[in-house]
């Protein structure tokens, strides 16, 4: 049941500040493009991927309510679990998911192994980047079976 909601000020801060905290991550991506020096660059980056987020999460507990915060954060949770881990993932979403994480490898063995035929510069760090990220996408395009197949390999079961 949902916490009585009073919708002052203090809830629409406490949102925004909610939001913010989701969106700030990904604005380090944009970080590399600044022309910014390495130093100021990580700093940067840094602060919108570990700092940022932690503080504007307190402020929107503080603004929010305890109450009200852990009632937005469960229904959130909750949606996107039901929608990607919970929900049984079809042949071909399986299948797209493996292929994506077997070519988001590529990249990785690329730049070991013959790092001359990667782009040099920052170019090659959005490759990088970008294999990551991919791999992520991957793993829950496969969905919850998936989670369970790798489970299974650390749990010692005897015969089948």
């Amino acid at each position: 049941m949902p916490p009585t909601l009073k919708k002052d000020w203090r809830f629409y801060a406490g949102m925004t500040a909610m939001v913010l905290a989701v969106v700030m991550p990904l604005c380090a991506l944009v970080v590399p493009m600044l022309g910014l020096s390495t130093t100021q660059s990580a700093l940067l980056a840094g602060v919108l991927l570990a700092g940022g987020p932690e503080v504007l999460c307190i402020l929107a507990v503080a603004l929010l309510g305890k109450d009200t915060f852990r009632y937005f954060t469960h229904r959130v949770m909750t949606a996107l679990r039901r929608a990607v881990i919970d929900q049984p993932a079809s042949k071909a979403r399986y299948y797209t998911g493996l292929v994506v994480i077997l070519l988001s490898w590529l990249p990785a063995y690329i730049y070991a192994y013959s790092p001359t035929l990667m782009p040099g510069g920052d170019a090659r760090i959005y490759v990088l980047a970008a294999m990551d990220l991919a791999f992520v996408v991957s793993v829950f395009l496969m969905g919850g079976e998936f989670w369970e197949k790798v489970r299974r390999i650390f749990v010692y079961e005897g015969r089948i």
